[in-house]
C-alpha cells in the first residue's frame, strides 16, 4: 500500500446504505401510535443526519405544524422509544447498500486500509445493520451516536480513531455524504469526500467543500 492515508472513516445511512424507505416507515409507525400525521419519504430524508433524537424531534415539529397537536415530554419519550422498536423491526427491510459500496470496500481492506464506520446513528443499530449486509468484518472499528460523548459534526470521533490507531488526522480520509461528515472531517484535520447521492437537507454536498466529490462510491479507489 503506497499511499498517505492509513485509515478510511466512512459514514452509515447516505453514505453506504440507503436506509431512507426503513427510516420513514419507522417514524411514521411511532407518529400513527399518537394520531399524528405521516410525513412523506422525501421529507424524512431532510431529517436524518444528527441522531434519532433531532430526527424525532424534527418530526415532531413538523406533526405540529400539520395538525397542531403537541405531546407532553413524557409522550415524547415514549414516542422516541416506539421509533427506536419499529426501527429494530424494520432495520433492512428495504434498506440496500448502494451500488459498489461492498466490491469496494472489499478492495480497500485487502489493499491494506484500515477501515472504521463513524456515523450519528443509535450506537445498538451500527452492527446489525453491517451484519445484514455481511460487510461488517471489514471494519475495524464501528462508532454510533452513543459511543462517544460528542457525535459529528464534532470531530471526536475522528480524534477517537486518531488515538486508537496511532495515526495523524493527515493520514485518515472520511467519506460521507452530509455536511456533518464534512465539518467533522475538516476540523480534525483530515482529508474529507462528499458523495453526490445521499442525504444531505437537500443541500448540494459540493457546498460544504469536501476535498472531492464523487458520485459513485468506486472512485474512492482513485485517489487512494
Amino acid at each position: 500500500m503506497n499511499s498517505q492515508f492509513k485509515l478510511i472513516g466512512f459514514d452509515l445511512d447516505g453514505t453506504l446504505v440507503n436506509s431512507l424507505p426503513d427510516l420513514a416507515l419507522s417514524v411514521n409507525s411511532a407518529l400513527a401510535e399518537f394520531e399524528l400525521p405521516q410525513a412523506p419519504e422525501e421529507l424524512v430524508l431532510t431529517w436524518i443526519g444528527n441522531g434519532a433524537d433531532i430526527l424525532i424531534g424534527r418530526a415532531l415539529d413538523w406533526a405540529k405544524e400539520q395538525s397542531g397537536k403537541s405531546l407532553t415530554e413524557e409522550q415524547t419519550a415514549q414516542l422516541k422509544e416506539r421509533f427506536s422498536f419499529y426501527y429494530a423491526e424494520n432495520l433492512c427491510n428495504v434498506s440496500r447498500l448502494y451500488p459498489n459500496v461492498k466490491e469496494t470496500l472489499e478492495t480497500l481492506k485487502e489493499q491494506g486500509f484500515i477501515l472504521a464506520v463513524v456515523t450519528n446513528k443509535p450506537t445498538r443499530h451500527v452492527q446489525p445493520v453491517l451484519k445484514a449486509f455481511a460487510i461488517d468484518h471489514l471494519f475495524s472499528e464501528t462508532l454510533g451516536g452513543q459511543s462517544l460523548p460528542a457525535i459529528k459534526p464534532h470531530p471526536a470521533p475522528l480524534y477517537y480513531l486518531c488515538g486508537k490507531f496511532g495515526l495523524y488526522p493527515h493520514q485518515i480520509l472520511f467519506v460521507g455524504d452530509s455536511r456533518n461528515d464534512i465539518l467533522a472531517a475538516h476540523s480534525a484535520g483530515c482529508t474529507a469526500v462528499g458523495l453526490t447521492y445521499g442525504y444531505n437537507y437537500n443541500m448540494p454536498i459540493a457546498d460544504s467543500h469536501p476535498d472531492w466529490v464523487f458520485e459513485d462510491f468506486a472512485d474512492l479507489l482513485k485517489i487512494v
